[in-house]
């Protein structure tokens, strides 16, 4: 893993770090979602640190570089999240729509 790779990784880890302070200072950040990104932030910390981790698994799994083992891990983990988002926002239209049919019902 080159210098700039790594030098990113440091980088994209304190803003990361600093956003996701920011937003629990202000406390619109619950704490399930900082205790993630605050996993993301150690994980891309580590791998800068120990390049030789990324090495180590990009040949285990068979990529080519290990830029391209650690991309697909990051894309593999946003999905993830996603999904776990999108099942949040379902839950909560649904709760939505039963609060408004019973106010509805209330007002009736």
């Amino acid at each position: 893993m080159n210098g700039p790779l790594r030098i990113a990784l440091i980088v994209c880890a304190a803003l990361i770090l600093l956003f996701v302070l920011r937003r629990i200072r202000k406390s619109s950040l619950e704490i399930a979602d900082s205790i993630f990104w605050l996993f993301i932030v150690a994980i891309l910390l580590v791998l800068a640190v120990f390049p030789q981790i990324a090495y180590w698994a990009s040949d285990v799994l068979g990529f080519d570089a290990p830029v391209n083992f650690i991309f697909c891990c990051g894309i593999l983990v946003l999905l993830v999240r996603t999904f776990t988002q999108d099942q949040k926002i379902c839950e909560l239209k649904k709760k939505l729509v039963r609060m408004a049919q019973s106010e509805a019902l209330r007002d009736k």
